[in-house]
């Protein structure tokens, strides 16, 4: 790193300390042990995509979830279709330092749904103890590093042989060095879905390394919505598992077309930053989905609630351009890990017309913020150029003023009345000079333009739409 690039962090640090009221900036040893702890999870599902390995970017993931292997009522394991392209795959992953897990059980086998053979073999002692063995003797085969159960979904009267099943594999598993991990339900509300909470007792979540929070597929128009992911999160937390073992599931799919992510986008580039696309134009039903926003909020909001990660499903359904779901993230944890998580919660994230408002470090333009009353302040040139506004900056009186189309505005920098086609009209923030960039208030000043404004407290995002 430049020596021009660390001062300048230096300075934002220092100034936006001024500004947020909050006491530590500099990245701390916890921090970085959070960051490094942080987990970018995908499921490659070879039961279902013939997709040649090198589509898969495993230098932007920690963790590959290889589907699925099946269980049977006696305890035998159905292995993977595809087991060549698995022993390839851990000698690619591991050569970056990414673990592979085989992922094991899913909805449905040969149209038979698995919850049932899950609860005959799991009740069974001696069937239950070969598919541990089965399980063991798969992962040691194949140099694994763990493996993960998708049951889908235990009941109330199943709690207790799936928790003899999570202790018993567990056990195996980590006498070999090796992880275990669990597919679970989302829900609703931190109340929903009361036998979920016998799924996964305090016994079995302490006997697994982390669980994935399956917060899709609900029978509604949207079906994985940011507030669904918001109460799967609050739902296991009160049930018990602790944050850093909470993976959010994100889909790279529509439903109820099943259209994928990337053939969506192929479609339309600008779907990639909708979340809905009518029936009729890429498909004969609707198409509901997370574009590039929404899985932005969520990971956001995952960072936030410190979870443990996030995990896709099917990474195969992402694109391999600048449209790609996981080179989001990775530019997301990028910044993250540039900074404290102090300094990450003050940060915003800009959209305009459901684009993406990118500002960096390296760019020294700016970085948008919540400023000490609780308002979003972004840059100005970057955001107002953007639009097609114009700016005149008159040093003398620190004067600024826009035009946009029919509209004028002026301000004054640490004053907090703005002249909106020449009435005044008193705000709750300010502009700021900080580090030699304007910052304007953000809702005043593009409301006045003509602009929406909405504010995503989950996602720390202002979106702004004509």
């Amino acid at each position: 790193m430049s020596s021009k690039i660390s001062k300048f962090i230096f300075m934002q640090l220092l100034i936006l300390l001024i500004f947020t009221n909050t006491s530590i900036y500099a990245i701390e040893d916890n921090d970085k042990v959070k960051q490094n702890d942080f987990k970018v999870i995908a499921y490659y599902t070879a039961t279902s995509f013939d997709e040649p390995l090198e589509r898969l970017q495993l230098d932007k993931l920690t963790h590959v979830m290889y589907g699925f292997a099946r269980p049977t009522k006696d305890g035998d394991l159905i292995p993977v279709d595809k087991t060549e392209k698995l022993k390839e795959l851990v000698e690619l992953a591991h050569q970056k330092n990414v673990k592979v897990f085989i992922a094991i059980g899913g909805w449905s086998y040969q149209n038979v749904p698995l919850a049932t053979t899950f609860a005959a073999m799991s009740e069974n002692e001696e069937a239950r103890q070969k598919f541990v063995d089965n399980v063991v003797e798969f992962v040691t085969t194949y140099n694994l590093d763990g493996a993960e159960i998708d049951w889908e979904y235990p009941q109330k009267d199943t709690g207790d042989t799936y928790e003899a099943l999570i202790v018993s594999l567990s056990e195996a598993l980590h006498a070999k060095g090796k992880e275990l991990s669990a597919a679970v339900a989302g829900a609703v509300s931190i109340y929903d879905r009361p036998e979920t909470s016998r799924m996964i007792s305090e016994k079995a979540h302490k006997a697994l390394d982390f669980i994935q929070i399956m917060a899709y597929d609900l029978p509604l128009k949207e079906h994985s919505p940011l507030w669904y992911s918001q109460q799967s999160i609050a739902y296991w937390i009160k049930q018990g598992v602790p944050s850093e073992k909470i993976i959010l599931g994100m889909p790279l799919y529509a439903r109820p077309s099943w259209v994928q992510y990337r053939h969506l986008v192929e479609a339309n580039p600008e779907y990639a930053f909708q979340n809905f696309v009518e029936a009729g134009i890429v498909s004969k039903l609707d198409s509901s989905y997370n574009g590039l926003p929404l899985l932005h909020d969520k990971t956001v909001m995952a960072i936030h609630k410190k979870a443990g990660g996030i995990m896709f499903f099917d990474i195969n359904e992402d694109t391999e351009d600048e449209y790609s779901a996981l080179s989001m993230v990775d530019r997301l944890l990028h910044t993250r890990k540039k900074v404290s998580q102090n300094y990450f919660e003050s940060l915003a994230w800009v959209y305009i017309n459901n684009h993406p408002l990118e500002f960096s470090f390296e760019e020294d333009l700016g970085i948008p913020h919540i400023d000490e009353n609780g308002r979003t302040i972004i840059p100005l040139r970057k955001s107002i150029e953007y639009i097609g506004g114009s700016i005149d900056y008159q040093p003398k009186g620190q004067v600024i003023t826009i035009k946009k189309d029919e509209n004028t505005i002026v301000l004054s920098i640490n004053s907090s009345t703005v002249y909106i086609n020449n009435t005044p009209v008193e705000m709750d923030t300010k502009a700021v000079l900080i580090n030699n960039r304007t910052y304007i208030p953000t809702r005043v000043v593009f409301e006045a333009l003509g602009y929406q404004v909405k504010w995503q407290s989950a996602g720390r995002s202002v979106y702004i739409s004509k």
